[in-house]
C-alpha cells in the first residue's frame, strides 16, 4: 500500500460524508402506511411492473427495481402505499484517494515507544489515552458481554487482532456479489480495530478490547459505496440480532433541493429518504441498540448550513460525532489531544459528542520531515496525529469522523459492559453525556457537543 498521501487527496482522508453521486435509475424504495406489508400489495406494486427486490416488515419497507419511469406516479395512488423515492447510491471516500501509510504484517517487529504493554502498536494509540480506556480495563471492563454491529465496507475475517472478537456466524453483507469479508474493505476493517481489536500481546488494541464485532457489510469493500436500501436493511439486521451499538462510519450530505452534481432529483426524494432513515432509527432504539455515526468531514457548520442536511447523522436517536486530535504528537506525546480537526463538521445542534478521530494540520507546517520524537522511524510526523488501528495488510494511520465514532462506539461498549451488559439507548447516552469531558466550555458546545466521551475512569 502507498505510504504517501497525494495532497489533494487530504481533505478527504478517512472521509465518512460525500455528496451521494450516483442515483440508480430502476431502484426505488417504498414506504407503506402504518408499517404494514401484505403478499396483496406486493401483487398490486407488481402489477404495476415492479419486481420486490427485498423486504423489512419491521419497518414497513420494500425495495423495488422497475423500467417504468412514472412508477412513483403509479404506485401513488395505492392507498396502502405512504411514499415512494429513488434509491441512491451512498459514498464514503473515494477509492483512489484510500492510501494511507500502512505497517505490514511483515513490519512488526519495529518497536515504537514502550509502555511496556505486549501489543507492539499500543502506544501509538494516542486515541485511547484521551478517553481513558486503560483505566476502565485496569477496573476489570474491557467491553466483555456487549454485541457491536460495524456498518461499513467489511472486515479481514482473518486478522489476527480482529479474529478472536468477530462473531463470524452472525456477520453478513446486504451488498450484491460480495462477502462481508471478501473482498475485505480497508474502511470497514480500521474501524473495528479501533472498536475491539483484540487484547492478544500482538499489533494494537480496540477500545474495548473484549466487545463482540459483528461486521454488517452495507458498502462495497472496492468501490466504497451502497445503496441506501442496504444503509437501512443493515441497520434493521443489527437491531434484530439484539446488536447492543450499531456504528455507521458513513454517510451522505442530503442536499434540501436535491441536486447532486448538478442534476437535479425530486425535493420530494431527499426529504423521503429521512423520512425513512428515522422510521428506521425509531425501530432500532426501541429495539434497544444505540447508533453512533460520524457527523461529516466537510468543515460544515451544521447549525447554520440550511442547504445540505447529514445522513445518517442528523437522524433522530443517532449520536453524531464530531472528530479531535492533536497537532504535532509525534514531536510531543504531551501534546493536546482534544483540538477540533479542520476537517471536522461541528453546530452545536448538529454535534452530540466527540471523539478522537485525528488531525493532519502538521503537514501543512512540517510538511513531510522525518519525526525525531520518540515515534517509530521511517514516517512522517504529521500521521502520528492520525488513528492507527487495523487494516487487511497490518495497521495503517487514518483520520476523520469516520475514526472519531467507534471510539465514541468503544466507550460505549465499555458502559454496558460496566452496567452488566443491559442498558437502553437512552441509558447509554446519559451515560456517555455524564462521563463526557466539558474541555470547551459548560454546557453544549459547537465543537464537542456535550463533550469528548471518556470512559469515566
Amino acid at each position: 500500500m502507498n505510504n504517501k498521501f497525494k495532497l489533494s487527496s487530504l481533505a478527504l482522508l478517512g472521509a465518512s460524508l460525500t455528496l451521494p453521486s450516483t442515483l440508480l435509475a430502476e431502484s426505488y424504495i417504498v414506504l407503506t402506511k402504518g408499517n404494514k406489508i401484505d403478499s396483496s400489495l406486493i401483487q398490486e406494486i407488481e402489477a404495476q411492473g415492479a419486481t420486490v427486490t427485498a423486504q423489512l416488515p419491521q419497518v414497513g419497507m420494500l425495495m423495488i427495481d422497475s423500467d417504468n419511469g412514472d412508477i412513483r406516479e403509479r404506485l401513488s395512488s395505492n392507498a396502502k402505499i405512504q411514499t415512494t423515492f429513488a434509491d441512491m447510491d451512498l459514498q464514503y471516500v473515494s477509492p483512489l484517494e484510500q492510501t494511507l501509510p500502512d505497517i505490514s504484517f511483515e513490519g512488526q517487529s519495529i518497536n515504537p515507544p514502550t509502555s511496556g504493554d505486549d501489543d507492539f502498536y499500543f502506544d501509538l494509540q494516542w486515541g485511547h489515552d484521551a478517553v481513558n480506556a486503560p483505566e476502565a480495563w485496569q477496573a476489570g471492563v474491557k467491553g466483555q458481554g456487549v454485541r457491536v454491529a460495524v456498518l461499513d465496507s467489511g472486515i479481514m475475517s482473518t486478522h489476527p487482532d480482529l479474529a478472536p472478537n468477530l462473531n463470524t456466524a452472525l456477520s453478513t453483507s446486504f451488498i450484491n456479489g460480495e462477502a462481508y469479508n471478501s473482498p475485505a474493505g480497508s474502511h470497514g476493517t480500521h474501524v473495528a480495530g479501533t472498536i475491539a481489536a483484540a487484547d492478544n500481546a500482538y499489533g494494537t488494541i480496540g477500545v474495548a478490547p473484549e466487545a463482540e464485532i459483528v461486521t454488517v457489510k452495507v458498502l462495497s469493500g472496492v468501490s466504497g459505496s451502497g445503496p441506501f436500501s442496504s444503509i437501512f436493511q443493515g441497520m434493521v439486521y443489527a437491531a434484530d440480532i439484539d446488536a447492543d451499538v450499531i456504528n455507521m462510519s458513513l454517510g451522505a450530505d442530503i442536499p434540501r433541493n436535491c441536486t447532486f452534481d448538478g442534476v437535479h432529483q425530486p425535493a420530494k426524494d431527499c426529504a423521503d429518504l429521512f423520512t425513512a432513515l428515522n422510521r428506521v432509527t425509531h425501530y432500532v432504539n426501541k429495539k434497544g441498540s444505540v447508533i453512533i455515526a460520524a457527523a461529516g468531514n466537510d468543515a460544515r457548520d451544521l447549525n447554520h448550513d440550511a442547504t445540505l442536511k447529514a445522513f445518517p447523522a442528523e437522524g433522530n436517536h443517532v449520536i453524531s460525532v464530531s472528530s479531535l486530535g492533536p497537532v504535532g504528537w509525534g514531536l510531543d506525546t504531551s501534546a493536546n489531544l482534544d483540538v477540533l480537526a479542520s476537517y471536522s463538521n461541528y453546530g452545536k445542534n448538529g454535534i452530540d459528542l466527540a471523539g478522537p478521530g485525528g488531525n493532519y494540520d502538521l503537514f501543512f507546517t512540517y510538511g513531510n520531515a522525518p519525526c525525531n520524537g520518540p515515534v517509530l522511524s521511517g514516517f512522517t510526523c504529521y500521521v502520528y496525529d492520525m488513528v492507527l488501528s487495523t487494516t487487511p495488510g497490518g495497521w495503517g494511520w487514518n483520520a476523520g469522523t469516520s475514526m472519531a465514532a467507534p471510539h465514541v462506539a468503544g466507550v460505549a461498549a465499555l458502559i454496558i459492559s460496566e452496567n452488566g451488559g443491559d442498558m437502553s439507548p437512552v441509558e447509554v447516552t446519559r451515560e456517555l453525556i455524564k462521563r463526557s469531558d466539558d474541555i470547551n466550555q459548560p454546557g453544549k458546545d459547537d465543537e464537542t457537543g456535550h463533550g469528548r466521551v471518556s470512559s469515566g475512569y
